[in-house]
């Protein structure tokens, strides 16, 4: 795994990131606060050693005295010692629930014994501390064995212990630190899931890395779309308008030495919009006065006649089927004489029509009769017609949706149009999120000169679609577009 495409995919998951590493620090600060608060408080007791006289008696009983230390350090959570500290200090306790509060620790190379107690209270676990050091310093003589009548260890506390003012537990810092952490790896987890299960592509680059094709358009994604899918008709000073003629100007460079050029235009999954996509690129060069056919091809939910309100009754399988003649068939659609074909009646056998001879024969007919042949294939990964249709004539053009494609769909996609031959001409990264600055500097640019200056004096903002509140009245109509379809395409 590329460490550049996981960082990318940081990125554009950062919200997920952040929100998973709150929630575990929220769970752990809400678990802080729940559990009860503990005390400890801490007792030192020093282990002695009498009757040394000499330098190496004095040695010998260090080493003696470390022992005992060691050895008393466990005689203190024995029920020897806890027993009366229960009965004076009238505890609820049992015995192995006390030693399960008190523990003991013995620095490195020293005789002290340090006693610790846990308890809700802080000045209970102070008496409890104290206490255990006071009965350990009575057990231990009747313990150790016995010198002229008297035991040579004596134990005697050197600091008694105090009411703790803080808790020892929940350390709160700690476990709002362990919760950030764990957010942040199960936020690393949910990334890598998406690694292998599939990234959405969203941006330029990730459908330039993921079709390993250029990207000869970006369609910017809009609301009013779905009730105005053709751009340059509807709103032809829109950014989404712009978005076409930068396809338009790519296309034109795309089979440049073929006198009739087809684009097969198709996408990896369904409801990525290369219907909408073929239909406005097929506007937009229509309006540049080329010879443009428009075909669907996509016989198994054809949309063509939805977006330019056509009715489907006759079409492409009327044709191959012998029901109706070719220009029966062909609508002269729009200002300039888009010539469209729709799919017509749906077939029972789509693969097998689209691959007879007889389609084959129509689609050389339109491409001989026209300078631009736009085909909407199905996609890729249902069916295998665009696969087809892309190797037979030229090569395809891939549309994928932002959103909504996986890059391992379109990854499948591009592999298997290269499985049967087929060319892929360049990628249309279509429902792009344009960012505030694209829209703020495309409007401003749209506008008028004298426009923009009466805005700003009447203190309005430009609307995306570059045109001014005041100014939707003189919006030029679809015949004013045709007959100055160069200056649109020069904008």
């Amino acid at each position: 795994m590329e460490s550049n495409r996981f960082l990318r995919v940081i990125r554009y998951h950062w919200m997920t990131v952040v929100v998973l590493m709150a929630l575990g620090a929220a769970a752990a600060l809400a678990y802080a606060w729940s559990v009860p608060r503990e005390y400890t408080a801490r007792a030192d007791v020093f282990v002695a050693v009498t009757g040394s006289s000499t330098t190496g008696e004095l040695a010998q009983g260090s080493n003696f005295s470390q022992q005992q230390a060691r050895n008393l350090s466990t005689v203190a959570t024995r029920e020897i010692v806890l027993a009366p500290v229960i009965d004076e200090l009238g505890l609820d306790d049992s015995t192995a629930k006390l030693r399960s509060r008190v523990s003991t620790s013995v620095p490195l190379n020293t005789s002290m014994i340090s006693i610790s107690a846990v308890d809700p209270s802080p000045r209970e676990a102070a008496r409890i501390a104290n206490l255990v050091a006071a009965k350990l310093s009575e057990v231990v003589p009747t313990l150790s064995p016995q010198v002229d009548g008297s035991s040579p260890v004596r134990l005697r506390v050197i600091e008694n212990a105090v009411p703790p003012n803080l808790p020892s537990a929940p350390h709160t810092t700690m476990l709002v630190i362990l919760g950030t952490l764990g957010g942040l790896v199960a936020a690393a987890v949910v990334v890598l899931l998406r690694l292998m299960f599939g990234t959405r592509v969203r941006t330029v680059e990730q459908a330039q890395e993921a079709s390993g094709a250029a990207i000869i358009g970006t369609v910017s994604a809009d609301r009013t779309a779905d009730r105005a899918p053709l751009a340059l008709l509807a709103a032809p000073h829109s950014l989404r308008s712009e978005d076409y003629r930068r396809l338009r100007g790519n296309l034109r460079f795309v089979q440049a030495s073929h006198e009739h050029r087809v684009f097969v235009f198709t996408s990896s999954v369904p409801s990525e919009g290369k219907s909408t996509t073929a239909a406005n690129a097929a506007v937009a060069l229509a309006a540049t006065g080329a010879s443009v056919c428009l075909v669907e091809a996509d016989l198994r939910r054809p949309s063509l006649g939805r977006i330019l309100d056509l009715p489907p009754d006759l079409g492409f399988t009327s044709v191959i089927a012998g029901e109706a003649s070719l220009d029966d068939a062909l609508v002269a659609w729009g200002p300039d004489r888009l010539h469209v074909m729709l799919a017509g009646p749906i077939p029972p056998n789509p693969s097998e029509l689209l691959e007879s001879d007889r389609a084959l024969d129509v689609l050389e007919t339109l491409r001989a009769a026209h300078d631009i042949v736009i085909i909407d294939a199905p996609p890729v990964h249902p069916v295998a017609d665009a696969a087809v249709l892309a190797r037979l004539f030229g090569g395809a053009v891939l549309v994928v949706g932002a959103g909504r494609a996986r890059e391992r769909d379109v990854r499948r996609a591009v592999a298997r149009l290269a499985s049967v031959g087929a060319t892929i001409h360049g990628a249309v990264l279509n429902l792009a999120r344009p960012t505030r600055a694209d829209r703020r500097s495309y409007s401003t640019y749209s506008l008028a000169p004298e426009a923009s200056r009466r805005q700003r004096g009447r203190g309005e903002s430009p609307r995306p679609d570059g045109m001014t509140r005041a100014a939707d009245d003189d919006r030029p109509t679809a015949e004013e577009l045709h007959e100055e379809p160069s200056t649109a395409g020069r904008r």
